[in-house]
């Protein structure tokens, strides 16, 4: 059993199969707790052929699963290859699969797809980011899928005073603050040189997916910023040029707002298990505007107390790093 709180919200995972527990371990290893309490949702993995499923009228048809209900259980058929299913009213989500590494993705997502929802509820959001500290200052410098936020923090951690607070998604909440959230590095090769070559590096098989190569950021404890939300953020729109020098430069906060907007609402980082919460009737658009609605504070919030700047990234990527750092040394007694 693996019990892991997320800012007060306990997900328990249960599994036979102590590789695949292992594996979740190390990608919430920043939110286990060996304290047993009660938990809000639990999580049964079967590493199994999925049960019979009752006769049901399919509610939606998606591109990669069929969605069914039943009285309070909500069953979600991955054609035949896994199986899900929620029953809100117990709280409890069992996934069932033959093949490990698919019964992992689809726990990873799960996981995450909860903790979006109860996140959201709380009016704490995610940001589509990568997020890192230097003496009480944290830069959190947003970029979209494929922007190079993994590229950005490899070099960035060459300095041995960088503290990582999140490689994709730090928190935010209602007043602004900034909150860790490290989970692993996701690269589309093993490091070669620099501090992340140390590191154990894995094979994460995706569905319908390109394979990545992740590594746990358990193994850098001692990098890990654990209190972010009391520092002075730095707030960082990025922007790729195709050749030239990088341009740093701070803009005035209303130029900070459709980008916090973007990556804070459009951008999660991940592909969501959106089948597991919609209801796909007219209720999920007032879900929606109403979740909509608890980002646009954060995101004004957190605007509103940060220094915000663009920066146009060039081609070197230590230069890139470079002048990110000289911008929080600079604001370090300030």
């Amino acid at each position: 059993m693996l019990y892991l709180d997320f800012h007060h919200h306990t997900i328990l995972v249960r599994c036979n199969e102590s590789l695949l527990l292992k594996k979740i371990q190390q990608e919430f290893h920043f939110f286990v707790t060996e304290v047993e309490s009660h938990p809000e949702t639990i999580i049964d993995l079967k590493l199994e052929a999925s049960p019979e499923m009752p006769s049901m009228v399919a509610q939606k048809i998606l591109e990669n699963c069929l969605v069914y209900k039943l009285g309070s259980r909500q069953y979600v058929d991955y054609f035949g290859e896994a199986l899900t299913i929620w029953d809100k009213l117990e709280k409890n989500i069992q996934i069932f699969c033959q093949d490990q590494s698919r019964l992992y993705e689809l726990a990873f997502l799960a996981i995450h797809s909860i903790l979006g929802q109860e996140l959201d509820r709380e009016a704490i959001c995610r940001l589509h980011a990568v997020a890192v500290s230097i003496n009480k200052v944290n830069a959190v410098v947003m970029l979209p899928s494929k922007g190079g936020k993994s590229t950005l923090l490899t070099a960035l951690l060459v300095n041995p005073e960088v503290r990582i607070i999140s490689d994709d998604m730090p928190l935010c909440d209602r007043h602004g603050r900034i909150f860790p959230f490290p989970s692993k590095m996701s690269l589309d090769s093993v490091p070669k040189e620099g501090p992340l070559a140390t590191l154990a590096w894995h094979e994460f098989l995706r569905y319908r997916y390109p394979t990545k190569y992740t590594a746990s950021l358990s193994q850098m404890q001692d990098r890990l910023e654990q209190h972010s939300e009391n520092n002075l953020n730095l707030l960082i729109a990025g922007l790729r040029l195709s050749t030239g020098n990088t341009i740093l430069t701070e803009v005035p906060k209303w130029k900070m707002i459709t980008p916090v907007l973007e990556h804070m609402i459009m951008g999660m980082g991940l592909p969501q298990v959106m089948e597991l919460f919609l209801n796909f009737n007219f209720t999920d658009l007032f879900k929606m505007m109403f979740h909509a609605f608890l980002r646009s504070i954060c995101a004004f919030q957190l605007v509103r107390k940060a220094k915000c700047y663009y920066i146009y990234l060039g081609p070197d990527k230590s230069y890139n790093a470079q002048l990110l750092l000289d911008l929080m040394y600079e604001h370090q007694n300030t």
